[in-house]
């Protein structure tokens, strides 16, 4: 029985570690390498892909070795883990990249220990010319999601009716956030979600920072989308395709939660399973906060959530700090903003089941320029230059600073020091 055990679970394997070992062998730029500290925990992941309690329970029934007890007792199962934390792949020359160099960068951070991962698509992304469920983009998601189902690990999915202050509908179905055709529309686009999605989807998020877009929209639009928005909750939470273990929720930025809010805020927050942020810790004038500030405001924003409702969770579906110093910042500054934010973490494990940092690698300028004109800020230089240095690598490794500390940072030239301390929290926040 045991010799059968392992028989099937190398099987089970063979697949994923067939993808890890592609990913090795292309792994020779710099751009796109993987650390050579992380080479064995990739290889170790691959042999031991979807051996989890569940299987093994069913495999092993009525007959178990004391040498297969022995090693199961060793392996953690990191899905059990207070915080799923995990980081944001963007693929290397992302604008032009095919999919599976997106595969490629989605497996480099679960080589590197991420077991959490935020998908977030704006609802015109969603849909065909008909105005029916995208077959293309729900297979990419698919796709994914298979990735870290067989690890056990959690995914976000963040269906952006807005993206942040722009309306993300599509134009034919921009007349009225009341409109019928509208609200059926993304009716479908959930079913479409839990027919996708299995149980990695842990929270089901409506718009990214909503706040933004309300607090430009005219009194009757919030009523209208706060009113739809309810009702997306409503539906979603009352489908029998929602597994139990799948959170609702509404996405706002932080300190939209830590100002003095609009009632439209204050309602849908009280509407939803769990309290979803994004955290980008920027003055209003697109400079870094102090690191010491930005904690504060984490746990002030930790506290306040949890007042309001204590058994309300505090999601982080987006996290990141930037480098560049025309912001104010350095590369060792973001480093010391992430290892403050793990230290506030650690006592705190139990608040935030989810953190999302983003992103493994900068973003092109072309996409920064995209993201600043979604806050409002086109053209803005600061807010580009701070959008464009959130990654925890660079293309250019002469700006990634000192990159010495931390397991994973040395072996990679183009790894910022903020990287090797990722890395580290990826390991450590993966045990229970």
């Amino acid at each position: 029985m045991a010799g059968r055990r392992r028989q099937i679970l190398l099987t089970r394997g063979l697949g994923l570690a067939c993808a890890f070992a592609v990913l090795l062998a292309l792994a020779a730029a710099c751009t796109d390498s993987l650390p050579a500290d992380l080479k064995p925990m990739l290889l170790r992941d691959a042999s031991a892909v979807e051996a989890s309690p569940q299987s093994d329970a069913a495999i092993d029934t009525g007959a178990a070795g004391a040498s297969d007890s022995q090693s199961d007792a060793e392996v953690v199962d990191a899905a059990l883990a207070p915080v799923a934390l995990g980081v944001t792949p963007i693929a290397e020359d992302a604008a032009d990249a095919a999919p599976s160099d997106q595969t490629l960068a989605e497996l480099e951070t679960i080589a590197a220990g991420s077991r959490a991962r935020s998908l977030v698509v704006r609802l015109d992304a969603l849909l065909d010319a008909t105005g029916a469920p995208s077959d293309a983009t729900f297979d990419d998601l698919a796709t994914t999601a298979a990735l870290y189902r067989a690890r056990g690990d959690s995914l976000l999915f963040s269906i952006a009716l807005v993206d942040r202050s722009e309306d993300a509908r599509p134009a034919e179905l921009q007349s009225s956030w009341n409109s019928p055709e509208l609200a059926s529309t993304i009716e479908a686009v959930i079913d479409r979600a839990y027919d996708t999605f299995g149980s990695e989807l842990r929270y089901l998020s409506f718009g990214t920072e909503v706040d933004r877009f309300l607090s430009l929209a005219s009194e009757q639009d919030r009523s209208a989308f706060s009113s739809l928005v309810e009702s997306c909750l409503n539906y979603a939470r009352t489908r029998s395709k929602r597994l139990p273990s799948t959170a609702v929720g509404v996405t706002f930025s932080a300190q939209a939660l830590l100002d003095p809010p609009l009632a439209e805020i204050t309602q849908l927050l009280s509407r939803s399973d769990a309290a979803i942020v994004t955290d980008y810790p920027l003055d209003a004038n697109f400079h870094a906060q102090s690191v010491s500030a930005a904690i504060a405001d984490l746990e002030q924003l930790s506290d306040k959530v949890e007042q309001g409702n204590p058994n309300q969770p505090l999601v982080i579906e987006e996290l990141g700090y930037p480098s560049a110093t025309s912001v104010q910042s350095s590369p060792e500054q973001q480093q010391k903003f992430y290892q403050a934010l793990f230290d506030a973490l650690a006592s705190r494990r139990a608040r935030f089941p989810f953190v999302n940092v983003y992103a493994v690698r900068d973003s092109d300028e072309s996409e920064c320029e995209r993201q600043a004109a979604t806050f409002g800020g086109a053209g803005d230089a600061l807010l580009i230059a701070a959008r464009c240095s959130l990654g925890l690598k660079t293309a250019d490794a002469a700006e990634a600073g000192d990159a010495s500390s931390g397991v994973a940072a040395s072996a990679d030239p183009c790894a910022k020091p903020a990287w090797g301390t990722v890395v580290d929290a990826l390991s450590s926040f993966g045990r229970p």
